[in-house]
């Protein structure tokens, strides 16, 4: 397992785990969950229209325009007209998908990854590890500009593309501005940590089928410990 390397890693609070961050199992539980998630969703993906404004609205003027309003964008659960993503399992989410096959699915790839986690961020007080975000971006969907500000913690998530280069995760730098895009390979994990007090600004487009399984860490631990760990356990 390896940690890409970029520059000024340890002060952006993303990491961007290489692709052996999953095991072949994980993989394939994955793999079986976005199956039950294509059925589920026949009738959403069916009637899914691409935005092609997509771009425009993960764009670095987007960003711009909403910092200029002075607006805070939490995310997906109380603004769903940021995304035209298929959401799973969030009851909170307007038009969701709620389907037993998947949760059935999904909660097994949760049991593997719980363990993984448990080792990663390894505390003295008990860890919380939650699902967050479970989504399909089809061909020509997107997220907007979106802080999670609401709920601190760090969040991890898994993502698989269809096609390597043609959908990705786009942030700003808290520290210093910098608008950064990681364009996604065929599996990806990445890591960051949100805070109340110092906004986390990213988004996702996608020009192919991506899905997505997110997970909330807590407590918030802090970002020197967090990197130090991931280092550790990744013979960094």
């Amino acid at each position: 397992m390896m940690l890409n390397k970029r520059i000024g890693v340890e002060d952006r609070g993303l990491y961007d785990l290489g692709p052996d961050a999953l095991d072949d199992n994980l993989k394939q539980a994955v793999l079986r969950c976005i199956e039950s998630q294509m059925l589920a969703a026949s009738e959403q993906i069916h009637a899914f229209v691409a935005d092609p404004t997509a771009l425009e609205k993960v764009s670095e003027s987007a960003l711009a325009a909403t910092l200029e309003q002075k607006r805070n964008v939490h995310g997906i659960a109380s603004d769903r007209s940021i995304s035209n993503v298929i959401s799973f399992g969030a009851t909170h989410i307007e038009g969701a998908v709620i389907d037993d096959g998947v949760r059935k699915e999904r909660l097994e790839v949760d049991r593997r990854m719980g363990l993984k986690l448990e080792d990663l961020f390894d505390t003295v007080r008990p860890l919380s590890v939650t699902s967050s975000g479970h989504f399909w971006y089809p061909k020509g969907s997107y997220m907007s500009w979106h802080t999670n500000s609401k709920v601190p913690g760090w969040r991890i998530y898994i993502n698989y593309a269809e096609e390597e280069g043609r959908s990705f995760f786009r942030y700003q730098d808290p520290h210093s501005g910098e608008i950064c895009t990681l364009n996604d390979k065929h599996w990806n994990v990445r890591v960051f940590r949100i805070m109340a007090d110092q906004p986390f600004w990213h988004c996702v487009y996608s020009d192919t089928n991506r899905f997505s399984l997110g997970y909330m860490i807590k407590p918030d631990i802090p970002h020197r410990s967090v990197l130090t760990r991931i280092r550790n356990k990744l013979k960094l």
